[in-house]
């Protein structure tokens, strides 16, 4: 049976860019924005009508996830007008995961009774840091005060779907810091956690800092120690890790039980790029995969616009894969869960027997302490988590 898809529409506007940030954006004006929101409501329809020619009924959808960028800069009202561009477009399924990202900086009280009404029901807050000193250092536009006040908003709005986004091994920052950020973020129970070791990507701000000297590296060792905290404050807190860096909430009876049952609140729409479901991206910068190729669109907002009133369509490269390279792809991208990948599943679905692909490395990752294996499967320990890349690497 195929599963559902996923949308995802970027929403490239910003306040002011973050020094870590390495993801597309552009500065936020309101006749831009608009001309923006109306290229995307293009681009859904032109997909659902291309990709209607390949599936009868329509594309059948269950989520759809607003990033950025900012999306709670813009208008409630536009972000409104794109869901139900998708629901005409594709096979929405009723009770949908629709995740919007927030800057706390950009919240009012009309814009989440906005987003309820249009349709919206997961809240991914991008908080990164309870220390309003590391918040200034980031360059992010909130306070650690009004973090706290967005998570309880949405809450008193009714949101019943509450992600929290912070982010460890800063530089500078001491594990007594991220104790402290950690705990916060405890404290106000969210309903789901990504918790994100730095990663300092060339072309930030933040790389340009340390390499001028004007930033201390950020120290490998307290990373890792930060991570080890972060796994067991999470497992004595009530968090199923699914995920690297990924955290849900077990209901109560769940929990206590000691029940394996998969939380409901993981979240589904990114379930779909680690478990190779079929995702297709709206607005600039866009990147898509349905199973045969992955392709990204434009990335310059004035020139997607452009692309997209004078053709309908804004795709700027495209990559047919190999049978080899989705194989490993996948493998990569399942060892991100804490389920793992199964060796039958795998075998049937991309005609890989792993045991005989890497004989050689995997009993020499066991014995490093990196991947449990059984007769069924293959999964990354608590130490290979950590070390991911380093297992990724001797997979190639």
């Amino acid at each position: 049976m195929t599963r559902r898809a996923g949308i995802y529409i970027h929403i490239p506007f910003c306040a002011r860019k973050c020094t870590y940030c390495a993801f597309n954006t552009t500065d936020y004006f309101e006749d831009l924005a608009a001309r923006y929101i109306g290229a995307v409501r293009r681009e859904i329809h032109g997909w659902g009508e291309r990709l209607a020619d390949h599936h009868q009924p329509s594309l059948a959808v269950d989520t759809i996830y607003f990033g950025g960028g900012t999306p709670s800069i813009v208008e409630a009202e536009q972000l409104g007008q794109l869901i139900a561009a998708c629901r005409q477009a594709f096979d929405v399924a009723p009770a949908a995961e629709v995740t919007i990202e927030i800057n706390p900086s950009t919240l009012s009280r009309e814009k989440i009774d906005g987003w309820l009404v249009g349709g919206i029901n997961r809240a991914s807050v991008g908080v990164q840091s309870f220390i309003d000193d590391e918040l200034v250092g980031l360059s992010r536009t909130h306070t650690a005060s009004q973090a706290r006040r967005t998570i309880a908003a949405l809450r008193e709005a009714g949101f019943e779907n509450i992600s929290l986004d912070l982010i460890a091994g800063l530089p500078d920052q001491a594990l007594a810091d991220w104790r402290f950020n950690l705990e916060e973020a405890l404290r106000l129970d969210p309903d789901h956690l990504s918790l994100y070791l730095l990663e300092v990507k060339e072309g930030t701000q933040l790389y340009a800092q340390i390499k001028r000297g004007q930033r201390q590296r950020p120290d490998d060792d307290r990373a890792a120690e930060m991570y080890r905290m972060i796994s067991a404050a999470t497992r004595r807190a009530g968090y199923e890790q699914y995920e690297i860096s990924n955290f849900a909430r077990l209901e109560s009876e769940l929990w206590k039980g000691g029940a394996s049952a998969p939380s409901r609140f993981r979240s589904q729409h990114n379930l779909k790029y680690w478990q190779g479901a079929a995702f297709y991206g709206m607005g600039c910068g866009a990147h898509s995969y349905d199973s045969r190729a992955r392709w990204v669109n434009i990335l310059k907002t004035e020139n997607y616009i452009a692309a997209i009133e004078q053709t309908g369509q804004a795709i700027a490269e495209r990559h047919e894969l190999e049978d080899n390279d989705r194989a490993v792809e996948a493998l990569f991208m399942g060892l991100r869960l804490s389920e793992g990948v199964a060796f039958r599943a795998f075998r049937d679905e991309y005609g890989m027997d792993l045991l005989a692909r890497f004989g050689d490395e995997l009993p020499r990752l066991c014995d490093a302490g990196l991947i449990h294996l059984n007769d069924e499967r293959i999964m990354l320990t608590d130490k290979g988590r950590l070390l991911s890349n380093e297992v990724f690497v001797l997979l190639i």
